[in-house]
C-alpha cells in the first residue's frame, strides 16, 4: 500500500499541476490577453484584434459547454472577412467540415483529460482525509508529493530543452499524440489558424511551463516547512 500512494501521489501531482495551468490558460481573458500583446502576429487574411477577440471565444465555448459541433457550425463570418467566399457573398460559415471535425477531437480530448483530473483530484482528497488519522500515510503521501514535484520540474525541463532544439517536432509530435494523422494540419487561410496561430501555443506552452514549476517549486516548499515542523514537535 506505501508504494502504491507514494507512486500515485508522483503521477498525480504533475498531472493535476499540468492539467490547471491548461485550463487557466483556456479562457477568454488569456486570449484577450494575447491578442492584444505588442508583438502578437496579425492576421494577414482580415481578422483585426477585435475580431479576433469576437471570434475566438466561440472554440472555447464549445469545449466547456454541452453544445454539439453544431454550434461551431452554424456560425457564419461577414462577407469582408471571408476568404475563400465567392465574390460578392454576404457571409460564410466561420469552420470548414475538417476544422469542425478537428474540433471535435479537440473536445473529445480535453473532456477525458479535465474528467481524468477531476477524479484524481477526488482520489487526492480522499487520500489527505485519511491521512488525518493515519501519521504513516501522511508521511507516504508526502513523499509522494515530493517526488511528483520534482518529477513536474524535471518534466518542464526536459520539455523547454526539446521546445528550444526543435519546437516544430515537439510541436507536431504532441498533435500526433492525441489526433489522427492529417486532421490537425490546415492552410494558413482557415478560421483556426487565424484565430489560434501557432505563437499563440508557443506563449501557452511558456505559461503552462511556469505555472507548473511555480506550483511545484511552492509544494516543495511547504512540504519543506511542514518536514520541519514535525521535526521540532519530535
Amino acid at each position: 500500500m506505501q508504494n502504491i500512494v507514494r507512486f500515485y501521489f508522483s503521477l498525480a501531482i504533475p498531472f493535476l499541476l499540468a492539467v490547471a495551468g491548461t485550463r487557466l490558460l483556456l479562457s477568454e481573458q488569456f486570449l484577450h490577453f494575447e491578442y492584444g500583446r505588442p508583438g502578437f502576429p496579425a492576421d494577414d487574411y482580415g481578422f483585426t484584434a477585435a475580431d479576433r477577440r469576437a471570434y475566438g471565444s466561440h472554440a472555447l465555448h464549445y469545449l466547456f459547454s454541452a453544445e454539439s459541433s453544431d454550434y461551431l457550425a452554424a456560425l457564419r463570418l461577414p462577407g469582408d472577412k471571408c476568404w475563400n467566399a465567392a465574390a460578392g457573398a454576404l457571409d460564410c460559415a466561420m469552420f470548414s467540415e475538417r476544422e469542425l471535425r478537428h474540433m471535435v477531437d479537440v473536445k473529445r480530448t480535453t473532456t477525458l483529460a479535465f474528467s481524468i483530473a477531476a477524479i484524481c483530484a477526488l482520489v487526492s482528497v480522499a487520500f489527505l482525509f485519511a491521512s488525518r488519522f493515519n501519521r504513516e500515510l501522511a508521511s507516504d503521501i508526502a513523499l509522494g508529493i515530493g517526488r511528483g514535484c520534482k518529477l513536474a520540474l524535471l518534466s518542464i525541463l526536459f520539455a523547454a530543452v526539446l521546445s528550444l532544439a526543435a519546437w516544430d517536432l515537439a510541436f507536431d509530435s504532441f498533435h500526433q499524440l492525441f489526433f489522427a494523422e492529417g486532421t490537425w494540419r490546415f492552410p494558413f487561410s482557415d478560421s483556426l489558424i487565424r484565430l489560434y496561430p501557432e505563437q499563440l501555443f508557443i506563449d501557452a506552452a511558456l505559461a503552462i511551463a511556469a505555472f507548473v514549476s511555480l506550483g511545484a517549486a511552492l509544494i516543495l516548499g511547504a512540504l519543506w516547512i511542514w518536514d520541519a515542523r514535525i521535526r521540532r514537535q519530535e
